[in-house]
């Protein structure tokens, strides 16, 4: 049987202007913050804690569970209701036929059943990023039941659609030529889209890199907005913000200017919709 342990409360939460909080990960990188995925349990031991990008009033929210895996430990072929992102943040990671390193990009289309996913021999940090909550538990196919890892856990078993059938009687599906999922990697500017191509409701993800010194004025967003810190530091007024700190931003929320810090910074956007993505500069910035 395996176990996820998930955070009740926010390692660090404070609210630093109008609708902008500054929160931070907690620490102790894919081992988890007490070192919870060393022990020696069956099936092994995870940790996550869970990021939602959406208020109350939103049809849906975007959702980043930060997953520290144990080594080794396998999760079989599975598929999620809405559109998926595995972004390794540290050690490594099979999915499919691809073992992923740090900066390595898995995006899937929905429904689309893919794995097995396998941590590696030092275990693995990931971000799990799902386009819309609601559907992100998805299914595991039936002959999945008695699985050691799935034993205990509130998983749901249903039968393949008819484009998964391809994978009955099969343990791994290889990435390459497959439609809907794409190999990709967290490369200065790229920008993807987590939907169909001029929805307005698609999510998006960005890779921004800041060189030392580089300014984003004080600006807001039309929807709900996330910006993580993955390398380097930047300032926004008197706070430092470095790995594992992020800005958790409502829609219209009032962004002061950031300022990259002397080592330069590499920071993943996330954004709900496509209203999330635009920076509006705020009057006299």
């Amino acid at each position: 049987m395996s176990r996820v342990i998930t955070a009740q409360t926010r390692f660090h939460s404070e609210e630093i202007s109008p609708g902008v909080r500054l929160e931070r990960f907690h620490p102790g990188g894919r081992f988890g913050p007490n070192d919870e995925v060393r022990l020696a349990t069956e099936g092994g031991q995870g940790w996550s804690e869970i990021v939602l990008l959406g208020g109350p009033s939103d049809p849906f929210t975007m959702m980043l569970p930060d997953i520290r895996l144990p080594a080794n430990q396998f999760w079989p072929l599975h598929w999620h209701d809405c559109w998926t992102v595995v972004l390794v943040v540290e050690g490594t990671c099979l999915v499919g036929d691809w073992w992923m390193a740090p900066g390595d990009v898995f995006i899937t289309m929905p429904e689309l059943e893919y794995g097995p996913l396998v941590s590696g021999p030092e275990g693995v940090r990931l971000f799990e990023i799902f386009a819309q909550a609601h559907l992100a538990p998805g299914g595991y196919a039936p002959e999945y039941r008695d699985h050691p890892t799935l034993q205990g856990g509130q998983h749901v078993f249903r039968e393949r659609s008819p484009l998964n059938r391809r994978n009955e009687g099969r343990q791994t599906l290889p990435l390459d030529g497959v439609e809907g999922v794409w190999k990709t990697r967290m490369t200065p500017g790229a920008a993807w889209d987590l939907g169909e191509a001029g929805d307005p409701d698609r999510g998006l993800m960005k890779d921004t890199r800041l060189e030392a010194g580089e300014r984003i004025l004080a600006h807001s967003y039309g929807d709900w907005h996330g910006l993580f810190v993955l390398d380097g530091a930047i300032r926004i007024g008197e706070r430092v913000l470095g790995e594992d700190a992020y800005l958790l931003i409502e829609p219209n929320g009032a962004v002061d200017e950031i300022v990259a810090e002397p080592g330069g910074a590499q920071l993943l956007e996330l954004s709900r919709t496509a209203r999330g993505a635009e920076r509006k500069l705020a009057a006299g910035a």
